[in-house]
């Protein structure tokens, strides 16, 4: 009897899901920052892209900061243009998620330089909301920087499901997408429904910094 109501109320699910009919933003192009050089931190950055029925960036909202990243990326995502949403087949105004990890320099000096990064807004339901950041691993021998965006899919139980890059910055393109794969989110949710979504991942690659 429990297994039955189980898959009965994941069947509901589906249906509701169907009923929905959301189709999210996609990314069309746009344009992402060079890393500071004088940075000597890492940090995480979440950010809130209002996209109207154009697919424009109308504003970008702050949840989560760590200087100079937000303030660097967020003018960056403001001049981003979107395919827009189409809610019951229309196009539609909707929210984007575009998550920012940025690698701390390899720096021979204690790794608690920089600031920690903070919430400083809650994020909206329609949105997925990174759970778990997991940061990308130096490529060897890799020495410029780079920074690499990532389109991921996310289902209604928060995986991603499927990552694709959108801006490469080689070597650094594999390093990001086994990052990027490994991160868990809390699912989107529009009028109650968790509903399959996309979220935009920045992945930052500093240049090296050695201590002599």
């Amino acid at each position: 009897m429990v297994a039955a109501a189980s898959v009965m109320a994941a069947l509901s699910a589906g249906v509701l899901a169907q009923d929905i009919n959301f189709q999210p933003a996609i990314y069309r192009f746009g344009s992402l920052p060079t890393l500071p050089a004088m940075a000597v931190g890492g940090g995480e950055v979440l950010l809130d892209a209002a996209v109207d029925a154009r697919g424009v960036v109308t504003t970008v909202t702050e949840l989560r900061v760590t200087p100079p990243f937000a303030s660097l990326f967020a003018d960056a995502v403001r001049g981003w243009l979107f395919r827009p949403a189409k809610d019951l087949e229309l196009p539609a105004p909707s929210h984007v998620m575009v998550a920012v990890l940025v690698r701390p320099p390899a720096l021979a000096v204690p790794s608690t330089l920089g600031e920690p990064p903070h919430d400083v807004a809650v994020p909206r339901p329609d949105v997925p909301v990174p759970i778990s950041m997991i940061a990308p691993a130096q490529p060897p021998h890799a020495l410029r920087s780079g920074v690499v965006l990532i389109e991921a899919r996310v289902d209604t139980g928060g995986h991603v499901t499927r990552v694709h890059v959108l801006h490469s910055a080689p070597p650094y393109d594999g390093a990001a997408q086994d990052a990027a794969e490994k991160w868990t989110f809390r699912a989107a949710r529009l009028r109650g429904t968790p509903i399959p979504s996309v979220a935009y991942l920045v992945f930052g690659f500093p240049e090296i910094v050695t201590a002599n």
